[in-house]
């Protein structure tokens, strides 16, 4: 999707992501020139090139979309990184073929994006793909957000299922798990996701299966709700999920039909909000999805950040005005002049 010849704001997402369609229609009403870079286009359906001199300090990285329109991108001054999805190499291409390209294909998007201020006028990211890469990790989140005054879940992250143990007994009992990273399989035919679970003692008797991969166990906090805090520049939309009130959600809202759950605005208090607020800033981030749990002594509990979550369900629910904020956002910094 491309308007205007030279684009001003880039949007790197996937077909599929609809939250980034909710921003295209703000962009569209604010007659923003933006191209909508869907990465599982290449290599397959889109072409891209990068052109380099030694004499000319100038450079130039164009992109035919599937409809064989060519964008040139030497003019961006602002980017939404959102996904970065790869595609689904041919049939007949051998695993070995295939692995090489989309790798390939995979580094040529992260260069080239990564060299965007060097090859562009880019000025202004939401967010950088290596912050939010660093933002991602669940043990890097957690002391950044303890530093800025939040409470954070005592914490186990291990594969030594004598450690588990112990701090299981520690907490009496009381203690869940989830995935370091993405809590995703994928069989083929069937993919599962993996949400965070109430750990039982009956679960920690296998050293061999706790030894394989390391897992994040903390205490259980108790709650009164589920906060999303969502993050956009310097303005912060905060929503209270009702997750205690559904029996599938209790552990993990997101393992409930969000329709099930009641959703109201939540006023924060000031201090916390501050801290929202500059955790993202100090995570390098421009865009943040915080969750936060408000327990039953009125104190608001860290538990994790996710740089590039989903809020559309929370527009749909609510009426907050995210995607007009996001796209308010980038329009204004792709106005601004170089530094």
């Amino acid at each position: 999707m491309a308007y205007g010849p030279s684009p001003s704001i880039l949007l790197v997402t996937s077909k599929v992501d609809i939250a980034a369609d909710y921003v295209v229609l703000k962009l569209l009403s604010l007659g923003a020139r933006f191209y909508r870079l869907n990465t599982e286009d290449f290599p397959l359906s889109s072409l891209s090139s990068i052109r380099l001199a030694n004499i000319d300090t100038s450079a130039i990285w164009s992109w035919v979309s599937p409809s064989n329109r060519e964008i040139r991108l030497e003019n961006i001054k602002c980017i939404w990184f959102r996904r970065h999805r790869l595609p689904a190499m041919p049939s007949d291409m051998s695993p070995a073929h295939a692995e090489y390209c989309l790798r390939e294909s995979d580094w040529f998007i992260r260069g080239a994006l990564y060299s965007m201020p060097l090859l562009s006028g880019v000025t202004a990211w939401m967010s950088h793909p290596a912050s939010v890469q660093q933002a991602e990790s669940k043990i890097y989140q957690l002391p950044v957000a303890r530093s800025l005054g939040f409470h954070i879940p005592d914490t186990l992250i291990t594969n030594d299922a004598a450690e588990v143990r112990r701090f299981y007994q520690e907490k009496g009992g009381q203690i869940v798990a989830k995935p370091l990273r993405l809590g995703y399989f994928d069989y083929g035919q069937k993919k599962t996701s993996v949400y965070t679970n109430k750990v039982e003692w009956s679960d920690l008797h296998d050293d061999v299966s706790i030894k394989v991969a390391p897992v994040i166990y903390q205490e259980l906090i108790p709650k009164l709700y589920d906060i999303r805090v969502t993050v956009v520049g310097n303005r912060l939309f905060a929503a209270a999920i009702h997750s205690q009130d559904v029996l599938s959600a209790l552990i993990d809202w997101r393992r409930s039909d969000t329709n099930e759950l009641a959703h109201t605005v939540h006023t924060l208090p000031p201090q916390v909000s501050d801290s929202c607020l500059r955790l993202v800033k100090l995570l390098g981030l421009n865009y943040g999805a915080l969750d936060l749990v408000l327990t039953p002594k009125n104190e608001y509990v860290f538990l994790e950040i996710n740089p590039n979550g989903q809020w559309a369900w929370l527009e749909d629910e609510l009426n907050l005005p995210i995607s007009e904020e996001i796209a308010n956002w980038l329009f204004a910094q792709s106005k601004m002049d170089s530094i």
